[in-house]
């Protein structure tokens, strides 16, 4: 299928969206229906149980039996009530970690009441149209910072400045100085999360138990994951071995690192080994990114590359993570010959996600 559409698929355990593009999987977003668990995203009233001077990090309650962790305490002190945003979902025994400078996001826009100015995104670039949006949340520039999503595009100025108007309200009564401790905004949706970064107008498909939930317009297919084959792509990702037009690559998380290994299936001339590493290097940054890993990645290319191959790949390499990975790291090349990279790490990865038995 040519051009991009959208799946969204709810059952009574999961909430999946999905995005194609020409045929491709490029992004998949699944909530666990049931879990009280604090997202990122979500934004909590809570208070500071304890501060760690030594390493300028502070613990808080943030209701509901669960705990949060500052990495930057800067100005905060023991007994404190404040709003706080998750950045990472608790993993293991560590807390939730949060943040102070607050988002709330909204279809066309994202409010940053610590963050003055009025941002347009650098997809828009028609100068005239940007203009048009900054002025249009001009008479709001004193509350706060403002970011322009390309989907403000489709919104007149009288439009923007109302949802943005909405955002600023719901902030000030969440900054309420009494209240009880616990969510005061969910994390946004998967679709949502999804749609963030979805082109306009792209065509969406979803089944029955979610479509009535939405504002637009989609076309109602009881299985959309079936009828796109995604869940065969899913299942891909998730096998041992990755295949490529030549060659394939195995992706291995560890608790302290991601260790890929790309293989030849027995291509041993230069230019063979060159094509495998360069597809490895193209798609490997979109399969971390759809299994939803990060941290510290080892990469063990083909054939032991030197020379101009190894800047051939580090090239390519750089380009996919600039598009796929958040905020990518590439440390280049090690004593043992295997290329170090990192990137932010989502949260819980595909395969967690997607398990029965802790749902």
């Amino acid at each position: 299928m040519k051009g991009g559409v959208a799946a969204v698929e709810r059952t009574d355990r999961l909430t999946r969206a999905a995005l194609m593009v020409d045929g491709q999987l490029v992004a998949i977003e699944i909530d666990r229906h049931g879990e009280a668990v604090p997202l990122p995203g979500a934004i909590y009233r809570c208070r500071i149980t304890d501060t760690i001077p030594a390493i300028g990090a502070a613990f808080a309650d943030i209701g509901g039996g669960s705990s949060g962790f500052f990495p930057n305490a800067k100005g905060l002190i023991s007994g404190q009530t404040l709003l706080a945003q998750v950045q990472r979902e608790p993993e293991g025994d560590k807390a939730a970690r949060l943040t102070t400078e607050l988002q709330y996001r909204g279809e066309a826009l994202v409010f940053t009441p610590q963050r003055p100015g009025i941002n347009v995104s650098r997809k828009i670039g028609d100068e005239a149209e940007r203009s048009r949006l900054s002025a249009a949340l001009a008479p709001l520039v004193g509350e706060g910072g403002f970011v322009l999503r390309t989907a403000a595009i489709g919104f007149s100025s009288e439009a923007l400045l109302a949802r943005a108007q909405a955002l600023v309200a719901q902030y000030r009564a969440n900054s309420a100085p009494t209240g009880t401790l616990g969510c005061v905004v969910p994390a946004p949706d998967a679709f949502t999360r999804l749609r963030e970064g979805m082109p306009p107008n792209t065509p969406i498909i979803a089944n029955t138990e979610w479509a009535a939930e939405f504002d637009g317009t989609v076309q109602i297919d009881p299985a959309p994951f079936d009828h796109l084959d995604i869940d065969t792509r899913i299942d891909d990702l998730l096998a041992p071995r990755i295949a490529l037009g030549e060659g394939w690559i195995s992706v291995d998380p560890t608790p302290a690192l991601v260790a890929v290994d790309v293989n030849s299936a027995g291509a041993r001339h230069g230019n063979a080994l060159l094509r495998v590493n360069l597809e490895a290097a193209t798609r490997l940054p979109l399969i971390l990114s759809l299994l939803r890993l990060g941290g510290v990645v080892m990469v063990d290319f083909a054939g032991a590359p030197k020379g101009d191959a190894r800047k051939r790949i580090e090239e390519t390499i750089a380009r996919a993570a600039r598009t796929h990975l958040d905020s990518p790291r590439l440390h280049g090349w090690g004593p043992a010959g295997l290329f170090e990279m990192a990137c932010k790490r989502p949260g819980r990865s595909l395969a967690d996600l997607l398990k029965e038995n802790d749902a």
